[in-house]
């Protein structure tokens, strides 16, 4: 895998490296990094020639079939997100135990709008007790090469840059530990900019797919009536409303010229109001998207898929009516213990008893993945509670 990788992503991406002399020489020790890509710790392993890495990738590329023969053997292992597992920490501790370099993504998943996301508590904890030294790495412009809603790679030079070790003691308390990791793997497209500036020599239709990230017009506000155009342009059906985005994801408003990046937007409509809405038969509902299948895991990695549903968002629960043969669904909000999103368009509901998978396609997942952490607490804000991390930056209007 890392054979065919590591030319693609250097002929894409014609990476440099910064900081060289902070690469670590070899293990046990611990690789952090910003995520982006499902390909980042490949990127990081592209200056590694004599000793490879090992790590963590999310379950869902571990289905059987030849991806996952070829990640367990280059010492990839399983692990689901943003939930504490026993046989993750115990593989961890198997590959230092084999003195290897372990690439640890301290975000627990892909950011969708390129701001490094908070250190999630069980990987500072995994730091702070065993003590071994922690290298960070920051993969400048990597998330504007290829955005996680997007459908095409944009030719974006990536520097990839390597700081020098961290270092924990068991004395240390969890917050000191996660508020160092985020220093150190701190990123956002405004400040990476300017830091590293980027020429955009190719951008295959940069709007296709930017509706998984902005969700909502950015000027009235409206729900569903944002639309894409001949791969280039952002249009709203609602006011009128039209933008043009470039290969380097920054969106530029047609009537005023004002230029601000994907994020900012995202981060704009974020902040709109939430209200139930009127779905006629269906009835009041924060959301709803009309034939999606449905599937159901039970045991590990085993889906079954229970047929297409239209999904309802309802205050307490996530209704489920089957367009179809199917058994109607109930999911109350609290029984959901962890949420996330696969790939870009999978929104997985983990219960006590059973994963539920949405297939969401051209639809925004992200959406209903941020609908619920609003209106479920217990959920946990991790993805969009950086208004209390003192580290993060969020782009304002």
């Amino acid at each position: 895998m890392r054979l065919v990788l590591a030319p693609l992503l250097r002929i894409m991406f014609r990476p440099r490296f910064v900081g060289r002399e902070n690469m670590p020489a070899g293990g046990p020790c611990f690789i952090i990094t910003n995520h982006c890509q499902v390909y980042d710790a490949f990127m990081v392993n592209l200056e590694f020639y004599d000793e490879p890495t090992a790590g963590l990738l999310t379950e869902e590329y571990f289905r059987g079939g030849l991806v996952t023969w070829m990640l367990r053997g280059i010492g990839v292992a399983a692990t689901r997100k943003f939930q504490p597992q026993s046989t993750p920490v115990r593989e961890i501790l198997r590959l230092i135990r084999d003195n290897r370099m372990v690439v640890i993504m301290p975000e627990g998943g892909c950011n969708w709008d390129g701001v490094t996301l908070p250190t999630i508590a069980s990987t500072g904890k995994l730091f702070r007790r065993l003590g071994l030294p922690v290298h960070p790495v920051i993969l400048h412009n990597n998330y504007l090469s290829w955005p996680r809603w997007a459908y095409w790679p944009r030719r974006i030079r990536v520097t990839i840059e390597f700081k020098p070790p961290l270092f924990f003691t068991p004395e240390m308390t969890d917050d000191e530990v996660a508020r160092m990791v985020d220093e150190a793997i701190l990123w956002s497209p405004d400040q990476g900019l300017a830091q590293f500036p980027i020429e955009v020599r190719r951008g295959f239709r940069p709007a296709t797919g930017i509706t998984k990230l902005i969700f909502r017009c950015p000027t009235c506000g409206d729900d569903g009536s944002l639309r894409e155009k001949r791969g280039r342009y952002l249009l709203c059906d609602a006011c009128g409303s039209a933008w043009k985005v470039g290969g380097d994801s920054y969106l530029t408003n047609m009537d005023s010229g004002e230029r601000r990046s994907s994020t900012a937007y995202f981060h704009k409509i974020c902040a709109l109001p939430r209200d139930l809405r009127d779905y006629g038969a269906h009835g009041p509902a924060y959301l709803r998207a009309l034939d999606l299948p449905v599937y159901r895991e039970t045991d590990s990695l085993h889906q079954t898929l229970l047929g297409k549903y239209h999904c309802l968002l309802r205050e307490d629960r996530v209704e489920l009516i089957p367009n179809g043969n199917g058994p109607p669904v109930d999911i109350p909000l609290e029984d959901i213990q962890t949420i996330s999103i696969e790939r870009s368009y999978k929104l997985q509901l983990r219960t006590e008893e059973c994963l539920y998978q949405l297939n969401f396609g051209p639809g925004s997942a992200l959406q209903w993945e941020y609908y619920l952490r609003c209106l479920h607490p217990p959920l946990g804000n991790m993805l969009y509670r950086r208004e209390n991390n003192p580290c993060v930056a969020v782009p304002v209007f």
